[in-house]
């Protein structure tokens, strides 16, 4: 853990691509961020997909993501624990894969990849409400509708309600942007 926040600290991992316009490096708050999130078990198994990745980028804009260049874009505008939570969530997608494939095979299958993509996103947005919980964090721009209804469930039936959640909610929800929606849409576009 203490090699992922140096190698955060001092302006970022050697390899680390240059971020996308509108984003830069903050080796301080990626440090930082990476701290909190190595403070709980799961959280630091996540960070330390990190060295892997083309590391942390900032911007005022409030899309969370992970680029098909394995490089995670973060909101300023998140404090550290919720920004520590969304970034297990984009570690997810780096350990599993994207929910979508970065271009769509032609004559592809648009509701099988369509399962695939919820099924990614409905197991990461479930270990972002863990970490949020275990990092006591505040969230604002990722406060989830289903906070509540989850804490209620037994541990394996969370996943399923989180799934079921976005699918029932495909052009987004309160913290929760139009994934089925947005998939469905792209994959019907580019194959």
């Amino acid at each position: 853990m203490r090699a992922v926040v140096a190698c955060l600290a001092v302006a970022g991992c050697s390899a680390a691509p240059l971020c996308p316009e509108g984003h830069h490096r903050d080796p301080a708050r990626a440090a930082e961020i990476v701290r909190r999130l190595g403070g709980t078990p799961e959280g630091a198994e996540l960070a330390a997909l990190l060295p892997g990745t083309g590391g942390l980028c900032f911007g005022a804009g409030a899309l969370d993501v992970i680029t098909a260049e394995r490089t995670l874009l973060l909101s300023e505008a998140m404090e550290a624990p919720e920004a520590a939570a969304r970034t297990g969530h984009l570690l997810v997608h780096a350990r599993d894969g994207l929910p979508m494939p970065s271009s769509i095979p032609p004559g592809a299958d648009c509701q099988a990849l369509l399962t695939v993509a919820l099924d990614r996103e409905a197991e990461a947005h479930l270990v972002e409400w863990r970490l949020q919980h275990a990092l006591g964090a505040s969230p604002r721009l990722h406060a989830f509708e289903f906070d509540h209804e989850l804490l209620g469930l037994p541990e394996g039936a969370r996943r399923d309600a989180v799934r079921a959640y976005l699918a029932g909610h495909p052009t987004g929800a309160p913290g929760i942007d139009g994934l089925a929606a947005g998939y469905l849409s792209r994959c019907l576009r580019e194959r």
